[in-house]
Parts: C-alpha cells; sequence; structure tokens
C-alpha cells in the first residue's frame, strides 16, 4: 500500500506546515465535531463519553482511501457495541469549481452507494471549507489521507495515524490495556521531527523561487527523496527541473512516483509549455520503465500528464492501456483501487471534452 499512498499523500494532502498553535495531541480533549452533512448510519454529530470512537478522513479521489475502506468495516464489524466509527469526507470539494452542497452530497452519496458493503460504518460530510479536518488533522500536524483518531471513553485523543496500523491500538484501547503516555511520548517525539522538517520544506520553497540548484542538491543530500516532495510545493518551473534532474538516481523515487509528479506538474497552469514538455519526456521514460506489477498506476499518472499537457488524444490512449494493466498490478488487493482511479481519470478526460 505504501508505495501508492505516498505520491498521494505528498502531491496531494502536501503544503501544510507547522502551525505556530499548540498542536494537539495525544491525550487531549476530541475537538468539537459539528458535521455539514449525513451520507450513510447514523446521523452523529457530538461524541460522547463513555464510548469508543474511530474518526476516519477520507476523499473519493483518494486510491489509498478507497484500499482501506474493506479494513475499517472489518474492525467496526468485529468490534460491534464496542465502538463507533464515523467516517469523515474532507478534502473533496472541486477547487475552483463552486459545487454547491446539495450537488456535493449528492456525488458523494453515489459513490459510497457504489461501494456498499466495502464501506460499513457512518460517513459524514465535513463543510466546503474543510472545518473538521482543519480542527483534528491539520491542528494535529497530520497532512495525509486517509487518517484515523481513537478517541476513548473519557473523550480524549488516545492514537492517531494510518488506519490499517491500528489493529493493536484500538484492540488496546477497547480492553482498556492502551499505554496512552507512552504512545504520546514517542507521537509527541514524532511531531516534533515533523516540525523540523517542515522548516526545511519552507527553505526550500524558498530556494525554488529563487531557482538556487545549488543550495538544492545539498538539501537533497541531507534529506533525501523528502526534499524532492518539498520541491512540489515551490515554484512549479524549477520543480520540473528537479524531477528531470534526479529522476532514477535518488533512492526512494521510484518511477510510478515520478509520473505522479510530473501530472501535477503538467496540470499547474503556471508551468511554461517548455517545462510542460520536459516533464512529458520525464513522465514517459519513467513509465516505460516500471515494473509491469505497478504499470497500471504509472500509465494513470503518465496520461494524466499527457492530459494536463494539453495532447488529449494520447492521454484516451495511455489512460485505456492503463485499464487492460489492472489485471497485473500487485498486491492484488489494490486492484478495485487503482480501477475506479483510472475510470474516473478517464470519466474526468472525458468530461473536460
Amino acid at each position: 500500500m505504501k508505495r501508492f499512498l505516498t505520491p498521494l499523500i505528498a502531491l496531494v494532502a502536501a503544503a501544510s506546515f507547522a502551525q505556530e498553535a499548540k498542536p494537539l495531541t495525544i491525550g487531549d480533549p476530541a475537538p468539537a465535531f459539528k458535521v455539514d452533512g449525513f451520507i450513510k448510519g447514523e446521523k452523529i454529530n457530538e461524541l460522547k463519553k463513555g464510548h469508543v470512537y474511530v474518526v476516519e478522513f477520507w476523499a473519493t479521489w483518494c486510491g489509498p482511501c478507497i484500499a482501506v475502506f474493506p479494513h475499517l468495516s472489518e474492525l467496526t464489524k468485529k468490534y460491534e457495541g464496542q465502538i463507533t466509527t464515523v467516517s469523515v469526507n474532507t478534502w473533496d470539494y472541486p477547487r475552483g469549481e463552486n459545487e454547491s452542497k446539495e450537488a456535493h452530497e449528492k456525488r458523494v452519496a453515489e459513490f459510497v452507494a457504489q461501494q456498499g458493503d466495502k464501506m460499513a460504518y457512518n460517513i459524514v460530510l465535513d463543510d466546503n471549507k474543510d472545518t473538521i479536518s482543519t480542527t483534528w488533522m491539520r491542528a494535529a500536524g497530520q497532512n495525509g489521507i486517509p487518517c484515523a483518531f481513537i478517541i476513548n471513553e473519557d473523550g480524549v485523543i488516545a492514537w492517531i495515524g494510518h488506519p490499517a496500523t491500528m489493529d493493536k491500538p484500538l484492540e488496546q484501547i477497547v480492553a482498556k490495556t492502551w499505554d496512552l503516555n507512552a504512545f504520546k511520548t514517542k507521537f509527541d517525539e514524532a511531531a516534533r521531527a515533523q516540525r523540523e522538517a517542515a522548516n526545511r520544506q519552507r527553505q526550500i520553497v524558498e530556494m525554488s523561487k529563487k531557482g538556487d540548484m545549488e543550495s538544492f542538491d545539498a538539501m537533497v543530500k541531507e534529506m533525501g527523496v523528502e526534499a524532492i516532495y518539498a520541491a512540489m510545493n515551490g515554484d512549479a518551473n524549477f520543480a520540473v527541473k528537479v524531477i528531470e534532474k534526479y529522476a532514477g538516481k535518488l533512492e526512494g523515487l521510484d518511477h510510478t512516483t515520478v509520473c505522479s509528479m510530473a501530472a501535477y506538474l503538467t496540470a499547474k497552469p503556471d508551468v511554461t509549455a517548455e517545462n510542460k514538455e520536459t516533464a512529458l519526456k520525464v513522465s514517459a521514460a519513467c513509465y516505460g520503465k516500471t515494473d509491469p506489477k505497478e504499470a497500471a498506476l504509472s500509465a494513470a499518472y503518465h496520461a494524466r500528464a499527457l492530459f494536463g499537457a494539453g495532447k488529449k488524444d494520447e492521454a484516451m490512449k495511455v489512460i485505456d492501456k492503463a485499464a487492460e494493466l489492472v489485471a497485473q498490478f500487485e498486491p492484488a488487493e489494490q486492484r478495485e483501487g487503482i480501477k475506479k482511479f483510472i475510470a474516473d481519470t478517464k470519466a474526468s478526460f472525458q468530461k473536460a471534452g
């Protein structure tokens, strides 16, 4: 799952750096929970003490979120009567489209209906300002989805992390054997490291604005692939030069990730035509070198890069090829999520004309 999860976190859910306010952490009371709409299950608009809650954040466009739906349903069933799972749809209003609340609710409801029993838990909506995810996730320094919080019977945050890794914490929290203080120490240490990384990310953004590749190269030696991710949040034309320079030359910067970065950059309106062509060449080279077990995802990202560069006919051919490659994708349990991602990508191409 991590290989699929990483580029989406880095590109779509990035750009939120350390906050000046005191961060939300383990042992703090759960923040207010005022939802903007209800999609499935109980109409939960507050979290009451005396009960364990799993609060999870997701979006319809997020492949890793889709991949974890069945696991979240399994845990909800396993602890039926002992926990309440509330899944918050967030970061899902299309930017620049002014989608109405009614249209948004209808779109998300249709998506959830298509998932059937894969989403066997309560589902609610965040508002168009992402209020819940801001006061929960952002406040806790969590910048990627899916993300889950476990609230214990005292109404405090007992655990925060990726829902695919919460089996043991949830078991112990339900059994009241969870060492909250020990986890808080570990979590806070990680949060401090994250804030330090955020400071370095800010420096990289400034380097990108100045076109300072020499200083950036020094950051790559210090940070490795994380420096490449950080560059995606700065000047987009500089970022094109970064992926051109480092594609295939840095541990952790796999071909699929580079294709996803190229797709992100060609869609940016401030990227020059020349740099879009450069990004396409990088994407094509990486797509061509991708292991067949990952080629479906690389093809989908390469198709998005083509579309972003205005090569719509080529993009349609490649997205169709991506659909053919899904049967070879590994791990197999992610195939349905990849298939949905590819289908949604093709639909977006057709809608845009």
